[in-house]
């Protein structure tokens, strides 16, 4: 954070009590109101956005492309205390259909991490398997671990995937196929995540909406009109020497996926998106799903801060309608959810508080606020049961019903992230797998 951006939050912090102290509580509120409804309304026009129809996708005929004209392909696997979903892991990476000559598998593991490279030793990978360990050091996080084997990769396509990843077996040919057609612009591709274990609870199906809208309306919309795309943070596929031209990944953003997306976006480069699938496993245990979920947020908050350091060079590099996307997917998201719940309960104290006591201003500004938590909380609805419609999922009635109190869930992450976010902005909170009962 510069000190430009420090001056400018303490302001906004102390700006509530001083308006309070000049100005009357309505106007206060009807300022607050329209300035967070900005980013309430700026989420909800990326969700509209991508219930539009796109150009149809092109055919995915990838079995006719024979094994001569295949690239070398690089997959990094960064694994941190990942036993229990080894066996899984090395078996999706054995039937992945491509030619083993031509594959280039680091399996990445932290020199401290004793028992995952135990566990390693056990297993007689073949030649195209190669063990980095990455040497003790600080931050230890995902990012700083996937530059040190950077280094020792030698496909001219590189892919990541996690632990508990199982992709389709066609991917890595479906991607090296499309890039073959495009231009070097193009330098991302960023494939399709869903869930192996989307019924296993409530909080798998929320999850297994949620990354269906994701990966399945917004991001291939986004990617149709050019725009940036903050990726996954697995499957996503990269020319090397593009990789490697940006820099890599910051080691130190706990969220270095949605960073890279907007860098590339920056520097030029395109990043599209494939049908294939990878499938993970879902979340299935609140807890977990909390410290994943604050992860996430408190490193959209790092990343808006580090492409907001010179906002008008931001605007200038990625356009009127990219700059508009990094707000949404950075700002307009953690801000919606920390004040959310906030808003919404005060818009309903407002609506049945005893109308004589509150302004005819202050009730028409608080009917405003609740139009615009139905506009969208219908909109992300919609999306969800297209996007679960197209994975071919349906009858999720009850789960479309409760997203709210999902949005309530990402809330609680929310603030919990700000609070490691300003006491320990760079610790990772390892995601914990193996958990489900439905492993692949």
């Amino acid at each position: 954070m510069t000190l430009c951006q420090m001056i400018a939050f303490l302001l906004l912090a102390v700006c509530p009590g001083i308006s309070l102290a000049f100005f009357p509580a309505s106007t206060v509120w009807t300022g607050a109101s329209v300035v967070l409804g900005l980013f309430f309304l700026s989420v909800v026009a990326l969700r509209l956005f991508c219930l539009f129809p796109l150009p149809p996708s092109r055919n995915r005929n990838v079995r006719g492309w024979s094994d001569a004209k295949l690239p070398v392909y690089s997959v990094l696997v960064p694994v941190f205390r990942e036993t229990s979903v080894l066996r899984q892991l090395l078996r999706a990476l054995l039937h992945l259909n491509y030619p083993a000559g031509k594959l280039d598998i680091k399996i990445i593991v932290e020199e401290t991490d004793t028992t995952m490279r135990r566990a390693l030793r056990k297993y007689d990978l073949p030649p195209h398997f190669e063990i980095i360990v990455v040497p003790q050091g600080t931050p230890q996080t995902k990012p700083r671990a996937l530059n040190y084997a950077l280094q020792f990769c030698n496909g001219s396509l590189l892919t990541i995937y996690d632990a508990e990843d199982v992709p389709e077996p066609d991917q890595l040919r479906e991607v090296a196929r499309k890039f073959s057609s495009a231009d070097e612009k193009l330098a991302c591709l960023q494939a399709q995540l869903s869930f192996y274990n989307p019924n296993e609870n409530w909080l798998t199906r929320q999850f297994t909406a949620e990354y269906a809208t994701l990966f399945g309306l917004i991001l291939p919309a986004l990617a149709a009109y050019n725009l940036p795309l903050p990726l996954g943070g697995t499957s996503n596929h990269f020319r090397t020497h593009s990789l490697r031209e940006i820099g890599g990944w910051d080691t130190y953003n706990v969220t270095e996926d949605a960073d890279l997306g907007l860098r590339l976006a920056r520097l030029g480069f395109r990043t599209g998106v494939v049908e294939s699938l990878t499938y993970e496993e879902a979340n299935t245990q609140l807890l977990n799903w909390l410290r994943q979920r604050a992860r996430w947020l408190k490193g959209f908050m790092q990343t808006w801060l580090v492409h907001m350091r010179n906002p008008v060079k931001t605007a200038l590099e990625l356009g009127p309608t990219g700059f508009w996307t990094l707000q949404t997917f950075t700002a307009g998201i953690v801000v919606s959810a920390l004040f959310h719940p906030f808003l919404i309960f005060l818009t309903l104290w407002l609506l049945i508080a005893d109308p004589p006591h509150v302004s005819l201003s202050t009730m028409t500004l608080a009917g405003l606020n609740l139009e615009v938590f139905v506009l969208g909380y219908g909109v992300a609805m919609l999306a969800a049961v297209k996007a679960l419609r197209r994975r071919g999922l349906y009858g999720w009635w009850f789960t479309i019903a409760t997203m709210p109190a999902y949005w309530l869930l990402i809330s609680a992450a929310a603030w919990l992230a700000l609070w490691q976010f300003i006491f320990a902005p760079f610790t990772w909170n390892k995601t914990e797998h193996g958990l489900s009962k439905l492993q692949e």
